[in-house]
């Protein structure tokens, strides 16, 4: 991963904001956490896979989910799919994968057919 540090875009805020609609104890903390999370990097490859850290300030207090994939989703009408990951109860990797030989960009919120919470793995 290399890039450097930046706010997330309003389109990636939106992909995660989407995953993160379902209801379960700590999604409110990391509800939170994406007006201040951090891209502190992205992956070689082209897709748009983005490595997080956690913003400053009273939005970035940590959720009490366990660490690892947290929400994984499909992508209709494509090969593709997203994974959603925490460490230390905050968010820290948006990951956009396909099995296409291209690159995944990064998908409409609308697209997202999201799987319930740590049911991926």
């Amino acid at each position: 991963m290399s890039i450097s540090e930046r706010h997330l875009s309003a389109e990636e805020q939106a992909v995660i904001l989407a995953l993160l609609t379902q209801d379960f104890p700590g999604v409110d903390e990391l509800r939170a956490q994406v007006p201040s999370a951090i891209v502190a990097g992205r992956c070689g490859c082209g897709c748009a896979t983005v490595d997080l850290r956690a913003g400053t300030g009273p939005r970035a207090l940590a959720s009490p989910v366990q660490d690892g994939v947290l929400i994984s989703a499909d992508v209709r009408g494509r090969n593709d799919g997203v994974l959603l990951f925490v460490e230390n109860g905050h968010l820290s990797c948006l990951e956009v994968y396909t099995v296409d030989d291209e690159p995944a960009s990064l998908p409409q919120p609308e697209d997202l057919t999201v799987d319930p919470p740590g049911s991926w793995g």
